[in-house]
């Protein structure tokens, strides 16, 4: 009977120290995946602070490889200038949303993130996307595109109230 308690005991030791062990884990994840996508977030806005410089040349130099072996640095720099000129003077920019893909087609297999900013321009308002790909020294930025946010239409503006 005193064999049978004292292998009960142990047993319970045991778990308890995997469940420790486990959540343990599971903080050192959440807290690593947490780093990480506030690093994605800095990353993403440095990249735009470097947009709003018109900082192209600096923008296409600091981009993942994947980014420099499909975009020229002439087409890269005339599509920022273009840009640039389009939608004025920047207001305002808040971070909005991050999009997390693993494996996405056409592009390597590895992780990447999609940053997502609110901004207001001078000339629009817009939604900012900045893709990152995680490299072996981090996030490095691979893409920039900007949509202009659509202004609510009679059929997605609530009814007044009578």
């Amino acid at each position: 009977m005193k064999s049978h308690a004292l292998a009960m005991q142990r047993w319970i030791q045991i778990g308890a120290l995997t469940i420790l062990v486990i959540v343990g884990s599971g903080q050192a994840f959440a807290q690593q995946t947490t780093a990480s996508l506030d690093s994605a977030v800095a990353v993403a806005s440095r990249w735009a602070l470097q947009a709003d410089a018109n900082q192209a040349d600096a923008m296409w130099q600091d981009s993942a490889e994947t980014m420099r072996k499909s975009v020229k640095k002439t087409e890269w720099s005339h599509y920022l200038g273009t840009l640039r000129k389009q939608l004025g003077v920047l207001q305002s920019r808040d971070w909005l949303q991050l999009a997390r893909v693993t494996n996405p087609n056409n592009l390597p297999a590895g992780e990447y993130v999609n940053v997502i900013f609110a901004t207001k321009y001078a000339n629009a308002s817009t939604f900012e996307t900045i893709s990152l790909e995680q490299t072996a020294s981090g996030w490095a930025p691979m893409g920039y595109v900007v949509r202009q946010m659509q202004a609510p239409t009679a059929a997605t503006t609530p009814a007044a109230a009578k």
